[in-house]
Parts: C-alpha cells; structure tokens; sequence
C-alpha cells in the first residue's frame, strides 16, 4: 500500500492569491489597464442601480442617476487613496450624490427590515452605532483583516443599521469600493444575475456567519483583477506585436 504523505500538501488562502496577482498588476503601468478601471467603475455604478430598482436609468450609460453613480464612486475612491479612514461625513456626502433629493440625513423615524434577522436601529442610536462599525473597521483588528472580510463585516452591518430612510443598499454597494482601492485593488460590485444569493449571503453576514458574503467579495475582486490583467496583457501584446 502506499504511504500517505506525512505533511500533507497545503492549499494557498484565496487571499493570498489575489494579493499576488495585485502584486504582479501593480508592476504595470497603470495606464494599460486604465480602460479596464474605467469600464469597472461603470459597471459598479449600473449594477448599483439594477441591484436598487433603478433597471431603466442603469440601461443608459449617460443618465443623470448613472453619472451620480459615478461621481459617488470617485470621491469615494479619492478618499481611499489619501489612506485617510471611513467616517460618517464621507458616507453622508456619498448617499447625497448617490440619492439625489436626499441630503445625506439619517432617518428620524423607525424603519422596517429588509433583511431577514435584521435589527435596524432606533433613531437616536444610528450615530453612535455607525460611529461604532467605522472604529471598528479602522482599528487594528479591522485593519489587519482582508478586504473581502472588511467589506462584508461593512455590507451587513451598515444595511442592518440602516440609517437613511432609503438607499441604503445604494450607498453599501459603492462604499465597498473603499475598501477595495484603500488596498490596492480596482473597484468591483455585485450582479443583479445573483441577487437571491447575495440577499442570502448578507442575512447570514447579520447572524456573524460572513463565510458565503466573504466568498462573494473574494470573487468579485478576482473578476476585477482579471479585467485589468487582461487588459494590461493586451496593451503589452498591441506595444511588442
């Protein structure tokens, strides 16, 4: 019979493979793969819209909600560049862009769930409790873990709390991409095509089971570093063919 190995061969972390290839892309220049980047935050931008009831405004890639979108997600991602930490402010401004006609106040009434097993908090709680998620995230503890796992602790709790009267879903989806630029990777978002799944993921995320949301994000991030990869070997094969 034969000996099974002492020292049984080991399985790379998906975290650690995706680090690699950010490593591998950011040895490139950015400018070919800027496209790629550009068409990501455009996607994320439409699928915040079909993912929040908005199908017909994120058909036209020139509509007024579209381009809200958008300038939500920069200065999200400007944010996220200067190293600086979420804060209450930040998502304040981008639920304003993202919501026009809103401005950016929390809820001063209760709130309905939309999520199974989700509490949302009583009005006079929503500052402090955010203001509890944000230090959490931007401690060390929040700091250390993976992005994917800092999204997905972000995405449950915010939508649990749920302090706007609407577009909190909205603001969620974008604001994932601070997480996403802050460690280097490109923007991503979620698919209309796997709503259910998702709304699952998340009710789970709110009962502290973030394993499928994790997988979830772990994915996307993968699926914009392969736009970008692919990109980038295209803008090499065009300079050297």
């Amino acid at each position: 019979m034969q000996d099974l190995p002492i020292y049984p061969e080991k399985r790379e972390a998906p975290e650690y493979a995706l680090e690699r290839r950010l490593g591998r892309l950011q040895e490139r220049p950015e400018e070919t793969y800027r496209a790629a980047l550009d068409a990501l935050r455009l996607r994320c931008a439409r699928e915040t819209l079909r993912l929040t009831g908005a199908r017909s405004e994120a058909e036209d890639a020139t509509s007024e909600l579209v381009k809200a979108q958008l300038e939500a997600l920069e200065v999200i991602e400007t944010a996220a560049a200067q190293a600086g930490d979420p804060d209450v402010a930040l998502i304040r401004k981008v639920h304003r862009i993202a919501s026009p006609g809103s401005d950016g106040s929390f809820r001063s009434s209760g709130i309905e769930p939309h999520f199974k097993n989700a509490r949302p908090s009583p009005p006079e709680f929503i500052g402090a409790k955010l203001d509890n998620l944000l230090d959490w995230l931007s401690g060390v503890s929040g700091r250390e873990m993976f992005c994917a796992a800092r999204m997905s602790l972000w995405f449950a709790r915010f939508v649990e709390i749920a302090p706007f009267e609407r577009g909190n879903f909205r603001t969620a989806h974008l604001f994932t991409g601070f997480f996403a630029v802050s460690a280097g990777f490109p923007p991503i978002s979620l698919a209309l095509e796997d709503a259910d799944a998702v709304r699952s993921e998340i009710e789970r995320a709110i009962r502290f089971d973030t394993a499928g949301l994790v997988t979830r994000f772990s994915g996307a991030l993968s699926h914009a570093l392969r736009e970008c990869e692919e990109a980038a070997e295209r803008a090499t094969a065009t300079a050297t063919g």
